[in-house]
């Protein structure tokens, strides 16, 4: 077999780290400058890949704008190899989405240099999804190349026809829909070809090493060689190195080369019918489990929390809002979503949304976030100021101080739910009288309340509290800013039958305040049409559902553990000890009982260990002890542990909301709330990337460590209990399937990984949060009904106030969505092409049967990537199982 060694010089480019951003762009820079003088200057040094993520020549250019027309040139010419993506995300942290955006973009920015690396590139993807096959098909790409997830076995390893093994570092990725495409494990890590020495000595020792370590695994003689590594300096002299190679090695060519070049070598020549074939996501399932860096789910579990609110925000409320104000006029932010977006994905890399970066990098992070979702509530409030503003919020069966709100809905799903709206009655400009008189003007006015009734004039549960007199002001759009105060008023109120994609109009009308009634209500009882639920004297609680009659006790318990890990892995202390809610007395307190809804807060008083044992656990990290060998027990010295559960019920909610509130000043520990299933089964489903995925609750006979976590993006769910999620990707289902084990909070304090890199700032400390729903559902619903719910829960909607009643073009109530309800088909998102010539709309089909959806209007079938396809437009479509498909309606000329 004749063998070709194809060298790929690259430098895999961690953004941030365990350096700062700003530091390791100084590097990049120097990085970029030396590789173009090497393509332009050296002969025999032709390519350079930029490890698939455009954004470093985007944080190149920002120190050096003048050397654009350069990297074009470049990579024009083949030279410099960019793309596809926009930066190197953590696949399992961002949504489905988020990682669409990503694609799409980086495959944008990099046509506009020229040319697009088109391989899926997954090098230190910390395990990946399992429609990553069909995703980076759908985006022109035939092959993958990965460093996670797949256990390579070599030649005589018995275990290679096992799921997740492969006897090559080549085998076929297959989708759950079937998409299969050829995949490449660096199964000697994107490093086995670095620093090839020069002198024949030297080089002599590299390559026979380097030789057999490829060929061990490789199922042709195309063996592939990464010269290059986190953060590497170009290797200068590969060029010499490579001619000391073909000397010592005449039987070998020897290819300085690219990804392209070597996969179509490596597709002519694999013997296809040997290779194994590995379906679904890759987790390292067939490892001993200490090093999956799955616990990157849980470290800083704030950042995955904003992650989850701007991402959300961005994808089910800006995008598809700006849609239907493009309908009605308003010019849709492209470029603003575009610059919103990388800035969100620029949290959305490896290394830095797993939490697992120095302390540095995670509170720039959370300026980006906060910058991230200013932008994105700015065009929020620009679509809808421009819609309301077109919406006829005239009623001929309410007086004149009547007050317009519009209830905007983008779920993707009818449902009722609970809307809360600041509204302002009596405003008063500071151009209508001297501003310090306005404050005794209000006052001195009647007091009122508000009564809510829909468009028909039908009165609505509702509940209001005066917020008193506030300071605000107008922006207008063609005049100086106009502030004002006004009586302010908080408004709750049930809202029916909401559009899956559009809005409502409710009005809201002054009326004379009522006496309040003192309510004596159970702080043990929460019930609506749907759920009963029985809070325990240990503050757990149990869950009827009315509709099947089951009850699911017990659940909300909560159980704290020792973590002497780090920020990629949890590792519980040597001495096993955990402390539980389960013989405490919880103190129950009703702090809301209204017509639309009951909140209950519960009070635990944990008393903790105030962290690990402060002399062992420093000498083990000191020592840098692989987190499975430590062995440090809990302090003996305790802590009070505060947690205050608040339990609410909406009148017309399938869900109970639950909102967990923890005053954090202890350190190394995990908190987890704990929801027993009242059943067993050998597996359970998880809303990920794309897909329902079912997992298997037994570990492989190779898994040697205690705990199997995984990640989720929605919601877990098992025998007809849906826990539902909000930013807390991190869960465990036991071996048997009795229990779901939720984290909400985990505290270490350092890097881990290569070195003694302290994040003391890990610990969480002071106060934390976290949000989920605890829902019953029918398993034979899971993937239609219960699955809309939870996604329903993902995004609350929202009100506005009009800012008086006024004509309009468009209607008190209009649906925009175009497409009938299809149970199995889930929603994921309505925009506007990149190109801004067409609508897009994407479903996927979470069932194993093919679905039909019924379009409104006309559209044809395209790609991810919202690239135009020649086929026939049409308003009835079959969608196969698991696939994800996209339509694009064209403008209209």
């Amino acid at each position: 077999m004749k063998k070709t060694a194809y060298i790929i010089s690259h430098s895999h480019w961690d953004r941030e780290w365990f350096l700062p951003l700003e530091s390791l762009r100084y590097r990049l820079v120097t990085l970029v400058d030396e590789v173009a003088d090497l393509l332009e200057n050296k002969d025999g040094f032709e390519y350079f890949h930029m490890d698939g993520q455009t954004v470093m020549l985007d944080d190149y250019l920002l120190v050096k704008p003048d050397e654009r027309a350069r990297m074009e040139r470049l990579v024009r010419d083949g030279k410099l190899r960019i793309g596809p993506w926009y930066m190197l995300q953590d696949a399992f942290l961002t949504s489905s989405e988020a990682n669409v955006r990503n694609l799409i973009y980086g495959n944008q920015d990099a046509l506009k240099f020229g040319a697009v690396e088109k391989i899926g590139y997954f090098p230190d993807t910390f395990g990946i999804y399992g429609q990553a096959p069909q995703l980076v098909k759908q985006a022109g790409m035939d092959a993958v190349i990965f460093g996670r997830g797949v256990k390579p076995t070599g030649f005589n390893n018995q275990v290679f026809e096992s799921d997740y093994t492969s006897p090559f570092s080549e085998m076929y990725w297959q989708a759950p829909d079937g998409t299969r495409v050829l995949g490449v494990l660096l199964a000697n890590w994107y490093s086995n070809g670095n620093e090839i020495p020069v002198d024949a000595e030297s080089a002599k020792a590299f390559w026979d090493k380097k030789l057999g370590d490829a060929e061990s695994y490789a199922s042709t003689g195309a063996l592939l060689f990464m010269n290059g590594c986190d953060h590497q300096p170009v290797q200068v002299d590969l060029p010499e190195a490579l001619d000391v190679a073909r000397e010592l090695y005449p039987d070998v060519e020897f290819k300085h080369s690219h990804f392209a070049e070597y996969v179509t070598a490596l597709q002519e020549l694999v013997p296809s019918d040997d290779l194994q074939v590995i379906e679904g996501e890759l987790t390292n399932q067939r490892t001993d489990g200490w090093s999956t860096l799955v616990n990157t789910a849980s470290s800083r579990m704030y950042l995955k929390q904003a992650n989850q609110r701007v991402q959300q925000l961005l994808e089910k409320q800006v995008e598809p809002i700006a849609v239907m104000a493009s309908r009605v006029g308003t010019a849709y932010p492209e470029e603003y979503l575009k610059f919103t977006w990388k800035m969100l994905m620029e949290n959305q890399i490896h290394d830095s949304i797993t939490g697992c970066s120095l302390d540095a990098v995670h509170r720039e992070m959370e300026t980006r976030f906060m910058r991230a979702e200013q932008a994105a509530r700015a065009m929020l409030a620009d679509s809808v100021t421009r819609i309301v503003r077109q919406v006829d919020t005239t009623t001929a069966k309410l007086d004149g101080k009547t007050v317009p709100i519009v209830v905007f809905h983008t779920s993707g799903y009818e449902a009722s739910r609970v809307v809360t709206v600041d509204v302002e009655l009596d405003r008063t400009y500071f151009a209508e009288m001297p501003f310090e008189e306005i404050p005794a003007y209000l006052d001195g006015l009647p007091r009122a309340t508000l009564e809510v009734r829909d468009a028909d004039g039908n009165l609505v549960d509702a509940s209001v509290t005066e917020l008193g007199m506030q300071f605000d002001y107008e922006l207008p759009d063609r005049a100086f800013r106009k502030p004002y105060f006004a009586r302010r008023y908080r408004v709750t109120f049930v809202a029916e039958g909401l559009p899956k994609m559009g809005f409502a109009t409710y009005f809201a009308t002054p009326v004379a305040e009522k006496e309040l009634v003192s309510l004596e209500s159970d702080a043990k009882h929460l019930e609506n049409q749907f759920l009963k639920v029985d809070i325990a004297e240990n503050g757990s609680y149990a869950v009827t559902c009315k509709e099947t009659g089951r009850t699911f006790a017990g659940l909300g318990g909560y159980v704290d553990q020792g973590d002497i890990g780090n920020e990629y892995m949890f590792k519980e202390t040597g001495d096993g000890l955990r402390v539980t809610t389960e013989n405490l007395t919880a103190n129950c307190v009703v702090t809301e009982d209204s017509a639309v809804r009951k909140t209950v807060e519960i009070t635990h008083v944990m008393m903790l260990p105030e962290s690990a044992d402060k002399v062992s656990f420093a000498d083990e990290k000191a020592r840098v002890v692989w987190h499975p060998g430590r062995v440090s027990p809990r302090s003996e010295k305790l802590r009070e542990f505060v947690i205050r559960t608040s339990l609410t019920l909406e009148k017309a909610g399938h869900a109970l909301k639950v909102d967990v509130q923890m005053e954090n000043q202890i350190e190394d520990h995990r908190l987890r709330a704990i929801f027993p299933t009242g059943t067993k089964r050998e597996t359970h489903f998880a809303d990920s990337v794309f897909e329902i995925v079912e997992r298997p609750n037994q570990v492989s006979e190779e898994w040697q460590n205690p705990s199997n976590d995984q990640r989720q993006q929605a919601f877990v769910a098992l025998g007809g209990l849906m826990v539902v999620n909000h930013g807390l990707p991190e869960y465990e289902v036991n071996a048997d399937g009795s229990e779901i084990r939720l984290t909400l909070l985990r505290a270490n304090s350092e890097i881990g990984d290569w070195g003694n890199f302290p994040a003391p700032e890990a610990q969480s400390l002071g106060e934390q949060v976290a949000q989920f729903y605890v829902m019953p559902y029918k398993e034979e619903e899971l993937r239609s009904e219960a699955a809309k719910w939870a996604y329903e829960y993902q995004m609350e909607p929202f009100a506005v106030q009009a800012d008086s009643q006024h004509d309009g073009r468009l209607s008190n109530r209009e649906e925009f969505a175009m497409w009938q309800d299809a149970p199995g088909l889930i929603f994921s998102s309505w925009k506007r092409a990149t190109s801004q010539d067409a609508e897009v709309l994407r479903f996927y089909n979470v069932t194993k049967s093919v679905q039909e959806l019924e379009l409104l209007q006309n559209m044809c079938k395209t790609t991810i990537l919202e690239e135009k396809v020649a086929t026939e437009s049409a308003k009835r479509w079959n969608v196969a199982p698991s696939e994800i498909i996209t339509w694009r309606k064209e403008d209209k000329k």
